[in-house]
């Protein structure tokens, strides 16, 4: 005998939304949707296709779709359903492409606001070149001083296949490049010149 314990909240979301999924699958709520959204564009951004009802409140009460009560409701498309549902975002009422957060106290897209605001725009691409100056140089320096430290200094007494023969592994000279000038007598730099 196996029992399954389960928060009573967990119990009711599970069967609110196997309740709902029902009535979205019914025959009468496609064909309400369907006769809703005939002949109309999404009103966020204009696109005629993918269109769905979207209740423009977050409180809906589960009996206003459930009854097919559709007067309230906003036409708009998936993308725009998705992006208002899961990423909290909707279409910037100036250009209609970009997407902007829901917040009442902003009211255009980030590309809309550097359009209107060039000097920020100009600041902005001064501060990335200044930092694709930083990385570029720093880079630089990193790759000067991978190659000052990466001289190859492989023993004259070589095996077959180029394995160092003084080594105790068989397959590399036991002195790291660094200390290989000081300690190692046949060292070899990268060029192919003899230091040692």
């Amino acid at each position: 005998m196996t029992i399954e314990v389960s928060c009573p909240e967990a119990r009711r979301t599970k069967n609110r939304r196997k309740h709902k999924a029902k009535v979205y699958q019914s025959a009468s709520w496609k064909k309400a949707k369907a006769e809703y959204v005939k002949g109309k564009v999404c009103e966020w951004c204009g696109s005629p296709t993918g269109l769905l009802p979207h209740h423009p409140w977050k409180n809906t009460p589960d009996d206003a779709y459930e009854d097919l009560y559709l007067s309230e409701c906003v036409v708009v498309c998936g993308k725009c359903h998705f992006m208002f549902e899961r990423r909290h975002k909707i279409i910037c009422p100036v250009c209609k492409e970009n997407y902007m957060p829901v917040d009442p106290s902003i009211d255009r897209c980030w590309s809309c606001h550097l359009k209107e605001h060039p000097e920020k725009a100009e600041k902005i691409r001064q501060h990335r070149d200044r930092q694709e100056r930083v990385r570029k140089c720093a880079k630089e320096a990193a790759a000067a001083k991978r190659k000052a430290l990466k001289a190859q200094h492989p023993c004259k007494q070589h095996r077959v296949g180029g394995k160092c023969g003084l080594s105790a592994i068989g397959s590399r000279c036991t002195f790291a490049p660094t200390k290989a000038a000081k300690q190692c007598g046949d060292y070899v730099a990268k060029g192919g010149l003899k230091n040692g």
